[in-house]
């Protein structure tokens, strides 16, 4: 009885793999992102139904934000150590993302005082403009060569969704326009706080995304990746 072997693989197309390795990439990539979506919305769905804390600054909703968040700084942080080449690069999407998080926990920096979030978010920028200052050599040509890819496609969209749509679309004055006499400012802070975590979502997925591309570009350097998630299975 014949069975099929490893080595009848060797036997087909190479165009046939490498088609069969994009698919792979991108039902992995559609699944992965399904996750996401799902989770943003169930982690509202438990601040409401389950904790019902209306996605208070102590919700689950709030939490991911930030945990989220932490999870990009650590991952070029990593990459910065790393990867000398970029590090100038790296350093400036650590140090953001680093500051995002920072501010994120702003509920319990003001306790201080109000405002004190700002004082280590100061030192934090200041620290990675000193360190972008001494590898600024690998600074312009990364992000020239990476803010191409599709990982930073992820994590610029994350980025304009937590710093422009979600604080334009969550206003006062729209939500006020559209409900009337039943404007309940709690349904604004629910839409708002759901577009960031959805937004953060998109951001660590990009930086999980950027260490497949990393992954991929160091096993093989002549060839041109396809920086789909599952490039370096």
């Amino acid at each position: 009885m014949s069975t099929i072997s490893d080595s009848h693989i060797d036997f087909l197309e190479p165009a046939l793999l490498e088609t069969r390795r994009k698919l792979r990439s991108v039902v992995i990539e559609f699944l992965a992102l399904t996750g996401l979506l799902v989770g943003v919305v169930l982690a509202v769905m438990i601040d409401l139904k389950l904790l019902k804390n209306s996605v208070s600054e102590a919700s689950l909703t709030e939490a991911l934000q930030a945990v989220l968040v932490l999870a990009s700084a650590l991952i070029f942080i990593w990459r910065a150590m790393r990867e000398v080449e970029a590090r100038g690069y790296l350093i400036g999407l650590a140090t953001l993302f680093t500051c995002m998080f920072i501010r994120e926990n702003d509920a319990y920096l003001d306790q201080v005082y109000h405002g004190f979030w700002a004082v280590p978010v100061g030192i934090a920028a200041v620290a990675g403009a000193v360190l972008i200052g001494r590898y600024k050599a690998t600074l312009v040509e990364p992000l020239t060569s990476q803010i191409e890819e599709r990982h930073s496609t992820f994590m610029f969209m994350g980025l304009l969704i937590v710093l422009v749509f979600s604080r334009l679309f969550g206003t006062g004055a729209l939500w006020q326009a559209a409900m009337g006499a039943e404007y309940n400012a709690t349904f604004k802070t629910i839409v708002q706080e759901g577009l960031e975590l959805l937004g953060y979502a998109l951001i660590v997925f990009g930086s999980v995304l950027s260490l497949t591309y990393c992954r991929f570009e160091r096993r093989h350097p002549e060839a041109n990746p396809t920086n789909g998630i599952a490039a370096s299975i």
